[in-house]
């Protein structure tokens, strides 16, 4: 075993946690009536479509599947932006399901259930619309912002399947890598140990990285990458109008 503390988020390390997972369950979307040993696989994209979208093919080459959760309030990304937009269609593309991280502390209004569904079915709507998808679930982005997200214990909120519900909590076990460590259990140890025939796997994928890196340095990666492209799409256009790039 690695004595490196971050060797666990690297995309060999990925690729071997998912292999393992293969070995024991099925891949299930959420909503799933599974009596099997399954997974509910889910990626919260709070940084990274592009991240993401490379995490969907490594799942593709491992022959599995999972559920990738955009948002439209992230500081990291636009998923309105051309080059975000067809990265999140190629995951989509590439066979996974996709649901809407919901952030409710982005809005003023959502202070009742009326208010918090509207919005929800808004935002998956639009989604929808945007991927050419349908949208089944949403997760809340760090739940708990506006009063508990005012109904987070119920399992089906306006329609869609909600990852924190209730009957998920109690059935499954669950594992997730927020912040970029393991805030409780190591996942491979999870599915080695074969303890569990129902799990429950929240990932974010700009922890997942080619390289072992401490968490800090892997946000300011995909800051710099992102900044980078800004910065040559500018220097590209002004190339292509015959325009003075002035330094």
């Amino acid at each position: 075993m690695s004595t490196d503390p971050y060797a666990d988020f690297t995309e060999a390390a990925y690729l071997e946690v998912l292999t393992a997972a293969a070995s024991r369950f099925r891949f299930e979307a959420f909503g799933t009536e599974c009596r099997e040993p399954h997974v509910l696989w889910r990626h919260d994209v709070d940084i990274s479509v592009h991240r993401a979208a490379r995490l969907a093919q490594l799942e593709v080459d491992a022959g599995v599947r999972a559920t990738y959760f955009l948002m439209f309030h992230s500081t990291f990304y636009n998923l309105l932006e051309r080059p975000v937009l067809d990265r999140a269609r190629s995951i989509a593309a590439r066979g996974h399901d996709v649901g809407l991280h919901f952030d409710s502390a982005f809005y003023d209004d959502v202070d009742s259930r009326d208010a918090l569904e509207e919005r929800l079915r808004s935002e998956a709507a639009l989604l929808g619309d945007l991927l050419e998808v349908p949208i089944r679930a949403f997760s809340f982005h760090n739940p708990g912002n506006v009063n508990d997200d005012l109904a987070s214990d119920d399992d089906v909120i306006a329609g869609l399947v909600n990852t924190y519900g209730r009957t998920l909590r109690l059935r499954y076990r669950y594992v997730s890598d927020s912040n970029g460590y393991w805030r409780h259990d190591r996942l491979l140890d999870v599915i080695v140990s074969g303890d569990d025939e129902r799990l429950h796997v929240l990932t974010h994928p700009g922890w997942w990285q080619a390289e072992a890196m401490p968490p800090r340095k892997r946000i300011l990666r995909c800051v710099d990458g992102r900044a980078e492209r800004t910065l040559l799409d500018y220097d590209e256009l002004l190339a292509r109008a015959g325009r003075l790039n002035v330094g």
